[in-house]
């Protein structure tokens, strides 16, 4: 579990904050990957922080349901699209 939230954190670091909450359309962010275009102050980062535990938190929702039922692969690989928003959920 200790591998799926480290490479979830960083898909949502690279990918997930900026198409939740970059200068975009009304549908996805176009700005702000890895935290490129973040502002200087400190909020930015406390708000990744705060939006990641969120995301991350449905990832393990669904490692409850599945626990033994799925290949650890699977969910690993849902888990770092889910967090780092590739279905737009």
């Amino acid at each position: 579990m200790l591998i799926v939230s480290g490479f979830s954190g960083v898909a949502y670091w690279m990918f997930g904050f900026a198409f939740a909450y970059g200068d975009g359309n009304d549908f996805i962010g176009l700005s702000n990957f890895a935290l490129i275009d973040a502002d200087k102050d400190d909020s930015t980062y406390a708000n990744f922080f705060f939006q990641y535990t969120f995301a991350a938190a449905t990832a393990t929702i669904i490692s409850g349901s599945v626990a033994e039922r799925c290949d650890f692969i699977a969910y690993f690989v849902y888990s770092v699209c889910i967090t780092g928003r590739w279905t737009l959920v």
